[in-house]
């Protein structure tokens, strides 16, 4: 029914959802309930917004991750299920981390999950974006979160090293647009999403200043695009040839997560 209005049926389902405070079995339940006048106007209302190809999240303000839900706004990316397997790899490596490092936190979704899972270890979040910053603190406030948050473009504002350092820094070539969701190319922030040199500009900033803020014995994790391994295999040698060099693919079987050890 809604699909020929342009309307992703999963993305009225979330905001449904979110709206009633329903979990996706309680939706179902409630399927045939007479909707309210008031609630059926808001679905109305979100239903326009929608065809219009408005991510649902940033419709209802919040986005699932890790089994919480982040505050999200066009300040932000939308948390995407695969950085889960991001967090999970260095939740699982790092029990024992005095410190760590989200580096472009956004949302906060990854340092503040950190924060929750290690609750031994201080967690820094940074961000170049200012306003990205405050939602990552109104989201430390909702989720009653520890971190200490940095305003910094990658490295120039953070003078310490890290027991280990996490990222999901902007990967996507613009030459890449024309295969990417229209929700994703409107609303989306340009400066989370795209990187010069094919997508590895951030990268090799990175590279050339990472050793200089990660402890002797300390390790860092980064999600990357799925056909970026060479090239970063090759930038690592050359830029890190100190760091031993693990590539991981995600749960489909892509080359997506890479671990530096040092």
């Amino acid at each position: 029914m809604l699909s020929p209005l342009g309307v992703d049926p999963d993305g009225a389902r979330y905001v449904l959802e979110m709206r009633a405070d329903f979990t996706p079995s309680q939706l179902r339940l409630h399927d045939r309930d007479v909707m309210p006048d008031s609630a059926l106007t808001q679905f109305e209302q979100d239903v326009a917004r929608l065809s219009h190809h408005e991510p649902a999240q940033y419709i209802v303000g919040v986005a699932p991750f890790y089994g919480d839900l982040f505050k999200v706004t066009p300040a932000v990316l939308i948390p995407r299920f695969e950085t889960e397997e991001l967090v999970a790899w260095a939740a699982a490596e790092q029990p024992a981390a005095q410190t760590g490092l989200d580096l472009g936190t956004g949302s906060g979704a990854i340092g503040l999950t950190l924060a929750k899972q290690l609750p031994s270890t201080a967690m820094t979040l940074s961000d170049v974006s200012a306003a990205a910053l405050a939602v990552a603190r109104e989201n430390a406030r909702r989720l009653d979160r520890r971190a200490t948050f940095v305003e910094s473009d990658l490295f120039a504002a953070i003078p310490q090293r890290f027991d280990f350092i996490i990222s999901n820094l902007p990967y996507i070539s613009k030459a890449e647009t024309d295969v990417m969701d229209e929700s994703t190319l409107t609303y989306e922030p340009p400066l989370a999403l795209f990187a010069a040199h094919d997508g590895l500009a951030l990268f090799q900033r990175f590279a050339a200043g990472v050793a200089a803020h990660v402890n002797t014995g300390g390790a860092v994790y980064l999600e990357f695009g799925y056909r970026q391994q060479p090239a970063l295999a090759r930038l690592f040698a050359e830029a890190l040839p100190q760091a031993q060099v693990t590539f991981k693919r995600d749960m489909a079987d892509h080359p997506r997560m890479v671990k530096l050890q040092f």
